[in-house]
C-alpha cells in the first residue's frame, strides 16, 4: 500500500447561494479504498482518508472488528491494495487504574481543547475526530480524523496496539454521534468513558450502561449532559 499523505483536494462546481450562482473550487476529501486480506482468506474493504497512517487504521479495525478475545493481529505484507493480516495470540494493554472522579471543568475543559485540535474539521466538513484523554495526568495522548466516525476509533486502536499503549481505562472524546455501533466499539476498546460532541440513541446509552462505561453527549457550548455513571467517574460538584 502506498502510505503516501494526501492532502485535500479542490473540485470544480456550480454552487447556488443568496440568489444568485457562481463557479468556484471547492475543497473535498479524498477517499480511497482499503482492502484487508487475513490468512484464512477473509476479506474487507475498508473506505478511508490516505494520510499515511493506514497501517494504524488496518490494525485497529482488525482488532476490534475482527480478532475474538485472546487475539491481536499483525501486519504480514503491505501492497498497493492495502494488507494481509494474521490474527495471533496476545491481548492488548490493560486498564489502568481509575485515577479519581473527573470534575465538571475537566469535562468542559477538554471538549473544548478537543476542537482547538489541528485537523481538517474545518476546511471541509467531512472529517471526524477522536481523541485519547488521560484522566491521570489530564491531558490528551493522542488524535487522529478520517472521514468515517468508525475508522477514528480503529485508527486510535491500532495506533496504541503498535506502541504497547493502553486505551482501557482511559476517556475518548469524539465529534460523532453516540450510535450503538460507535459505543458498542468503545466498549470493545475497553475506555471508562466516552464523550460524544453530539447526540446519543437509546441503543448506545444501553450498550454503554451494560459495558460499565460512562457516556456524556452534547459536551459543546460550555455544556454536557450525563446519560450514564454508574461508576461515579463525573464529580458532582465542580
Amino acid at each position: 500500500m502506498n502510505n503516501t499523505s494526501f492532502d485535500l483536494a479542490r473540485l470544480p462546481c456550480r454552487q447556488f447561494k443568496d440568489g444568485t450562482w457562481r463557479n468556484f473550487q471547492d475543497e473535498a476529501a479524498t477517499e480511497i479504498r482499503l482492502t484487508l486480506n487475513f490468512e484464512d482468506g477473509f476479506q474487507k474493504n475498508l473506505w478511508a482518508f490516505p494520510d499515511g497512517r493506514l497501517r494504524d487504521l488496518a490494525l485497529g479495525h482488525a482488532l476490534l472488528d475482527v480478532c475474538k478475545a485472546g487475539t491481536i493481529p499483525e501486519i504480514v505484507e503491505e501492497s498497493e491494495e492495502g494488507f494481509r493480516l494474521r490474527i495471533k495470540p496476545g491481548s492488548p494493554p490493560q486498564a489502568r487504574p481509575w485515577p479519581g472522579p473527573l470534575t465538571p471543568q475537566d469535562i468542559l475543559e477538554g471538549a473544548a481543547r478537543f476542537m482547538e485540535m489541528a485537523g481538517r474539521w474545518d476546511a471541509t466538513g467531512c472529517f471526524h475526530r477522536a481523541a485519547v484523554f488521560d484522566p491521570a495526568s489530564r491531558t490528551f495522548i493522542h488524535h487522529v480524523e478520517d472521514i468515517g466516525r468508525h475508522n477514528c476509533l480503529d485508527r486510535m486502536a491500532g495506533w496504541a496496539l503498535s506502541r504497547g499503549e493502553a486505551l482501557a481505562g482511559r476517556v475518548l472524546f469524539v465529534s460523532a454521534r453516540a450510535t450503538a455501533s460507535l459505543v458498542g466499539k468503545a466498549v470493545r476498546t475497553g475506555y471508562a468513558m466516552m464523550v460524544s460532541r453530539s447526540a446519543v440513541t437509546t441503543a448506545g446509552v444501553d450498550i454503554a450502561r451494560k459495558g460499565s462505561m460512562s457516556l456524556i453527549g452534547f459536551s459543546r457550548e460550555n455544556r454536557f449532559s450525563i446519560f450514564t455513571d454508574a461508576n461515579e467517574r463525573i464529580a458532582e460538584a465542580g
